[in-house]
């Protein structure tokens, strides 16, 4: 029993350590949702294209991100309501990354956003990836 004790309190350790690192993530993954639906309701496309991370600048330009922004806010209108529906962080060798599911009503319509952050090595999150899918924007 002594030797299982021995070998079972450093891991206990390590899982409440990691434990600690998730909640802090999940706390800042909401603050930074908050942050990208308020300048998506003021039409601050640059700020959000600025903010974002080089991968996303990559993979997108401004011009498309702004695209798909300016739809949104066109086509639903202002953030009314959300509410977390999943979390997900994932560790790869490029990073690490934290994907939350939102569902979103705005003032005519409703969907299910996907935003995926990356964190950088000043733990600090940056959007990498934006998804929406929505019927009302379909047929808005």
């Amino acid at each position: 029993m002594n030797r299982f004790a021995r070998y079972l309190l450093p891991l206990t350790a390590a899982a409440m350590l990691a434990g600690c690192g998730i909640k802090e993530s999940y706390e800042q993954t909401g603050a930074e949702v908050a942050q990208f639906h308020t300048a998506l309701d003021g039409e601050k496309y640059e700020a959000i294209w600025k903010g974002a991370s080089p991968e996303m600048r990559k993979a997108a330009s401004q011009q498309q991100l702004t695209t798909l922004l300016e739809a949104v806010h066109r086509k639903l209108g202002k953030v009314k309501d959300t509410k977390q529906v999943g979390w997900n962080s994932n560790a790869t060798t490029e990073g690490s990354f934290v994907t939350v599911t939102m569902q979103t009503t705005f003032e005519r319509g409703s969907g299910t956003e996907a935003i995926t952050f990356i964190k950088g090595d000043d733990d600090r999150l940056s959007l990498v990836g934006y998804t929406i899918q929505s019927q009302d924007m379909m047929v808005n």
